[in-house]
């Protein structure tokens, strides 16, 4: 179980984070830990050497290995600490995304031990993987120092991949996030007594039902006074203070162009409420303008079939998103670019649905990617069936698989 303080500065001339990182690790196992591992993920993208740049050269992307390192990314400034003791540390051989830490005692059965560490991450371009920007719109995902699962079968530390996913122990976040004033922002968890940037949010999202009623083009996109240019940044800042319990990951996404929507859904067995919110660019609004829907309908008939949505809050953004079409984290999902409402559909519900498959449940994709990607395809298939039966995505697999179900 690990639990996890986090303070993060995003600086969005030099695309950096600045931060402080406190992670309470608690040994649930029965043995003693003489050492930790810890992802460093943003380090897969710093050379051409790492595991994520094989792969895409493997996979015949070529563009990352043949960047000259102009737009690549790397997490460095790192200095662990337990009390007074600094910890020794170093890469897990030719894995710079991978570290071990030497503990100076070892961790009991049952005890804990509060682990410090300065970071500092240097964004990539958004055009290689999940984590990264395209201008000053940013995708934070996989970006702070992370123990590593420990298990039955030992220590999972793996290394970033675009194919196969992440596996992270459970536990829970208090996150402040410090950023340019005008940023909005979708992230995991809930802002904590924040009722500045609730407003904040609250009128953007007035602006945007009312844009949808007087300014858009004949496709049906918002008409975009700044023609979907970045406004120039405040310069005030402001903190966003972030909670969220029982969850293996955080991550956020941060663009001042986004026009928002929101909506409460109930739930089928405990009958409660769910606040939805959905983040967009004017470029792609004239499909988004139904996704609340989209959101409501995905949490509704995943509780319904899998039991209820456990968290309070689902939101899903617009992205920069340039592995896969999707991709899911706790209480948020960044959907790439989309050309119909169906196919926004299909993706919000799919990624929402991640949140019971593998987000809940807590497998292991590398190894078992049925139990994610298996299983909530299998969902995917029941909610078309039983919303859009017109829909045959998958010919006569659907029907002899699915056959009546609703």
């Amino acid at each position: 179980e690990v639990k996890y303080k986090i303070d993060v500065t995003l600086d969005d001339v030099n695309h950096t984070l600045k931060g402080y990182e406190e992670v309470n690790y608690i040994n649930n196992s029965p043995h003693i830990l003489t050492h930790l591992y810890f992802h460093l993920w943003p380090n897969a993208y710093k050379n051409q050497k790492t595991a994520l740049a094989k792969q895409m050269l493997e996979n015949g992307d070529l563009d990352f290995y043949f960047d000259n390192n102009q737009y690549n990314g790397y997490i460095d400034s790192l200095c662990f600490v337990i009390g007074t003791d600094t910890l020794e540390w170093e890469f897990k051989g030719d894995s710079i995304d991978i570290c071990k830490i030497k503990l100076a005692k070892g961790i009991f059965p049952g005890d804990s031990a509060l682990i410090s560490t300065p970071f500092f991450v240097k964004l990539p371009s958004g055009n290689y993987s999940r984590l990264g920007h395209i201008g000053q719109s940013y995708q934070i995902t996989q970006w702070y120092p992370k123990p590593a699962v420990y298990a039955k079968n030992g220590w999972n530390e793996m290394p970033y991949l675009n194919q196969g996913e992440f596996y992270s122990e459970y536990g829970s976040f208090d996150v402040k996030i410090t950023l340019p004033a005008n940023y909005y922002v979708g992230h995991t968890g809930y802002l904590v007594n924040d009722f500045k940037e609730i407003d904040f949010l609250t009128k953007r999202a007035e602006q945007t039902e009312k844009m949808f009623g007087e300014h858009i083009n004949k496709v049906g996109n918002i008409i975009d006074p700044n023609n979907n240019a970045f406004p120039t940044s405040s310069k005030e800042t402001k903190t966003l203070h972030i909670k969220q319990q029982r969850v293996h990951d955080f991550a956020w996404f941060a663009d001042k162009r986004f026009y928002i929507l929101r909506g409460e859904w109930e739930l089928p067995h405990t009958k409660k409420k769910v606040k939805t919110m959905a983040l967009f660019t004017a470029a792609n609004s004239r499909y988004w303008k139904k996704s609340i829907d989209y959101l409501n309908n995905s949490v509704y008939y995943y509780s319904l079939w899998n039991g209820d949505y456990p968290y309070s809050q689902v939101t899903a953004v617009d992205g920069t998103i340039s592995a896969g079409g999707g991709m899911e984290y706790p209480n948020v999902t960044v959907i790439g670019d989309v050309d119909s409402d169906e196919s926004l559909e299909t993706v919000v519900m799919h990624e929402v649905g991640h949140n019971w498959f593998y987000g809940i449940m807590g497998t292991n994709e590398r190894e078992h990617p049925w139990m994610d990607e298996g299983i909530n395809s299998f969902n995917e298939m029941r909610y078309n069936r039983t919303l859009h039966p017109e829909r045959d995505l998958f010919g006569s697999y659907t029907n002899n698989s699915l056959g009546n179900l609703t």
